[in-house]
């Protein structure tokens, strides 16, 4: 029998690897408000927290109009370019087909918008292993993973006692503490080991296949 009833996988830097989708679409953002774009080496950290809030800090400003209007910008970009501008980590497919074929439900849970998350599992043949997807709404709300994993249990009934989350920042190991759920952090996405231990993850992975000894 599984040891959880329930997976929550974060997206970028966990199922998928978004670095020039991110970061070429936040320097297109900020120049699209007047502001300069730093080097997209410079922008790495930005993989992972809300768009909102990583640009109302390169911007240096809590100015609601102008980062509203630098996200719409970035929307803009991303739903052009971004799904053709990310790549799949190698070991996801066979990873998640286990997990399901144990019985055990996945789903999606990122503060990328849940348009564009669904529309990146499409492109990569990964939707049909999620019973749902999650993610953030365009207005901001549920951005915040705690709010996030709040709603996903209030919205599935998943038993928290009986569920992982699975990310690679902070901000999902974090989430998943807030709500006491098992927290796996995964070391080959964009947040280093102390990130992840500091923010209190029970365990961590280096790489996807690793991830079925811990939740099977």
């Amino acid at each position: 029998m599984p040891k959880f009833d329930a997976v929550l996988f974060d997206l970028d830097g966990t199922l998928t690897d978004p670095r020039i989708a991110i970061t070429s679409s936040i320097a297109y953002a900020m120049r699209e408000v007047g502001a300069e774009a730093p080097p997209a080496d410079e922008l790495l950290w930005c993989i992972g927290p809300p768009i909102r809030q990583n640009l109302r800090k390169l911007l240096a400003t809590d100015d609601a109009d102008l980062i509203e209007r630098a996200a719409l910008a970035y929307l803009h970009r991303y739903e052009i370019h971004g799904v053709r501008e990310t790549t799949k980590y190698s070991g996801i497919d066979a990873m998640l087909a286990r997990i399901q074929a144990s019985g055990t439900r996945i789903y999606l849970a990122t503060t990328k918008w849940v348009d564009i998350a669904d529309t990146i599992l499409k492109a990569f043949a990964l939707r049909d292993y999620f019973t749902d997807v999650f993610g953030s709404r365009h207005d901001g709300s549920l951005a915040d993973k705690r709010e996030l994993l709040a709603h996903i249990i209030e919205t599935t009934g998943i038993d928290p006692a009986r569920t992982a989350m699975i990310g690679d920042r902070e901000h999902d190991i974090i989430g998943a503490k807030t709500n006491r759920i098992y927290a796996v952090g995964v070391t080959y996405g964009y947040g280093s080991r102390e990130e992840l231990l500091n923010a209190g993850a029970d365990a961590l992975c280096d790489a996807p296949e690793p991830i079925l000894r811990l939740v099977l």
